[in-house]
């Protein structure tokens, strides 16, 4: 469609607040050149679209997919099975879900051989075959010896191995570095209560990234992982499930040094209202038993647990894990806004997650995230309005990336 465009709706969030009254957005050459308030004429050589029940926002950012991963019950251990040919047929379908749900950027953490590093880089020659979001991708994430994730090959057993491996990233110019601090909930044998490195050999991580200029964001569930990277000086903490044998423990001494040192939390998981635990992951389900607790008791703690880091200044970005189950499919990443907007955020602290403050977790905040003059136009518009309502970003009306209209 014509890459001048005018885009007409009924009110706006811009990345950080929500604007009503009407707005029109003019696109040129896939950026955003304006965005003006009410309806101005905007000439005869525009194509105009009209959404009068429409809000319109900034494509959501996803930071922390698996697109490898089919979305499906065992996705991960599915991926090392995968040939070439089905590995990337798996991907395309992971991307085509989230451009359908307004997802436009997609920041993967956790692939095999590379797949979808090859994948970005095939996009960012120009080659991709049809519009897709723009991926930003780690490459297979650092882990032990039999550690989270291992069959992704990211293995490193010492310091010379770790040293290897950023040096290949840094060679296949990654977006991140994704190391597995503690166990995982879906890999046999790794233990979700403890850390799969040394405080030492983890900061040795950290320092070697950093030095070849490349951000590093952590998996940690255990309690003592999440200190661990923190104390590291990671960019990024993933899921920060705060985990020890006794059950969840989040003390504000903790949540004040991921605040003071900048520490993003992504892999932030919505756990729904009712589930069956059947189809949980085993160790999902241990825990649970363990505990003595429902998925209602689950889901509190989880949600109080994301209030408190909210208030203390910590900054949360949305990122489910996207792919590695049915629960968190490719394209659901509406159903977790939602899920902040109810453990205490507000509807546009809730967006912002998923568009401005996504985009500057990734490393893109100067040209994605916005409605800005100068930034790229990826936009989506929805039926409704998510200030009231953070539903209504499940009713994805229209979606633009880089100037064009690809959806609706």
């Amino acid at each position: 469609m014509n890459s001048m465009l005018a885009i007409r709706a009924s009110r706006a969030f811009d990345g950080e607040r929500f604007l009503t009254g009407g707005v029109t957005v003019l696109v040129d050459d896939g950026r955003i050149v304006d965005v003006e308030e009410g309806f101005p004429d905007v000439g005869v050589d525009r194509h105009i679209i009209e959404h009068p029940a429409g809000t319109i926002h900034p494509g959501l950012i996803d930071t922390h997919a698996h697109l490898a991963a089919d979305s499906a019950q065992g996705a991960l251990d599915r991926i090392a099975g995968y040939t070439d040919d089905e590995l990337d047929a798996v991907i395309s379908d992971g991307l085509r879900r989230q451009l359908d749900a307004g997802v436009t950027t997609v920041r993967d953490l956790g692939d095999r051989r590379f797949a979808v590093l090859d994948r970005r880089d095939r996009q960012r020659a120009g080659a991709a075959r049809v519009p897709e979001p723009t991926i930003l991708a780690s490459g297979p994430p650092l882990t032990s010896p039999n550690g989270h994730c291992h069959y992704l090959g990211g293995v490193v057993a010492d310091r010379s191995q770790i040293e290897r491996a950023i040096d290949e990233r840094a060679a296949r110019g990654v977006d991140v570095v994704k190391v597995m601090a503690s166990g995982g909930m879906t890999t046999a044998g790794t233990d979700v209560l403890n850390p799969q490195f040394t405080a030492a050999d983890l900061r040795f991580v950290v320092d070697r990234a950093h030095q070849a200029g490349l951000p590093v964001t952590a998996h940690a569930h255990a309690l003592s992982a999440v200190i661990d990277a923190v104390q590291a000086g990671v960019d990024g903490i993933e899921h920060c499930s705060c985990l020890t044998e006794t059950g969840i423990h989040l003390s504000d001494e903790v949540i004040e040094a991921i605040a003071d040192r900048g520490i993003v939390i992504g892999g932030v998981i919505p756990v729904p209202q009712s589930m069956d635990l059947s189809l949980a992951p085993p160790k999902v389900r241990e825990l649970i038993y363990r505990q003595g607790a429902g998925v209602e008791q689950v889901r509190a703690v989880r949600m109080q647990m994301l209030d408190r880091l909210h208030r203390g200044g910590v900054q949360l970005v949305t990122g489910p894990d996207s792919g590695i189950s049915a629960m968190v499919a490719h394209g659901k990443l509406a159903e977790l806004i939602e899920f902040l907007a109810e453990a205490g955020l507000s509807p546009a602290a809730s967006l912002a997650a998923a568009t401005s403050q996504a985009a500057q977790a990734c490393g893109v905040g100067s040209r994605k995230g916005m409605l800005r003059r100068g930034y790229d136009a990826d936009l989506v518009v929805v039926d409704g309005d998510p200030s009231t309502d953070p539903g209504a970003l499940c009713n994805v009306r229209s979606v633009v990336l880089g100037g064009t209209v690809v959806r609706g």
